[in-house]
């Protein structure tokens, strides 16, 4: 008897968890958008809040590709793995802030945002796709050296190990390039003060 009330609890169960489930995935996805709300409406520290420091982040990507260089050529290793562990921080730190600083638009759905952030938006977008078209480049120019040092040494300049090293830095980089165009193509008013207090200083 209990068995059979059992399954009957978990038959009426699952058929009510059907019609249940898009209402948690909406619920979910209003919460997100409220908490991504309230993270755009903060306002910035002052040290990020000017345009030389927004600038100076928008360099992060570059930091990043250069620890998966070196994670790359390092040999293997105990020095590789640290180097691949410190490409993943500052790779998942430079991604927030440069949201943080950007007013998360790369991140931000449609319905949060207005014609002109769209606007900006698209052209970071158009500006990152750019920029992937070099790291490609980059990337293409390494394994036609490690290519040539095969031929003429028999050594390489990459290994197996390096090459996975460098492209997991690369997806990092690719990864933060449009928020990196938003960085530093950002405009606030706050840039007319900044400019106005070093003319007086």
């Amino acid at each position: 008897m209990s068995t059979s009330r059992t399954s009957t609890g978990l038959h009426r169960g699952g058929a009510r968890d059907p019609q249940r489930r898009p209402e948690r995935r909406a619920r979910r996805r209003a919460d997100k958008t409220l908490d991504l709300q309230r993270q755009r409406r903060e306002p910035l520290p002052r040290w990020l809040a000017t345009r030389t420091s927004r600038r100076a982040l928008a360099l992060l990507p570059v930091l990043t590709l250069t620890l998966g260089v070196l994670a790359a050529v390092a040999g293997g290793g105990a020095l590789t793995a640290l180097l691949i562990g410190t490409t993943s921080v500052v790779g998942s730190c430079a991604i927030a802030t440069l949201r943080r600083v950007s007013g998360m638009l790369d991140a931000a759905p449609e319905e949060l945002l207005d014609e002109h952030e769209l606007g900006e938006r698209d052209r970071a977008y158009r500006r990152g796709f750019r920029l992937t078209l070099v790291l490609l480049g980059v990337l293409a120019l390494l394994a036609v050296v490690d290519g040539a040092l095969v031929q003429e040494s028999g050594t390489h300049l990459i290994g197996s190990v390096g090459w996975m090293a460098l492209t997991f830095a690369a997806f990092w980089t690719a990864g933060m390039l449009p928020a990196a165009a938003l960085a530093w193509h950002w405009h606030t008013p706050a840039d007319e003060t900044e400019g106005v207090d070093d003319l007086v200083d």
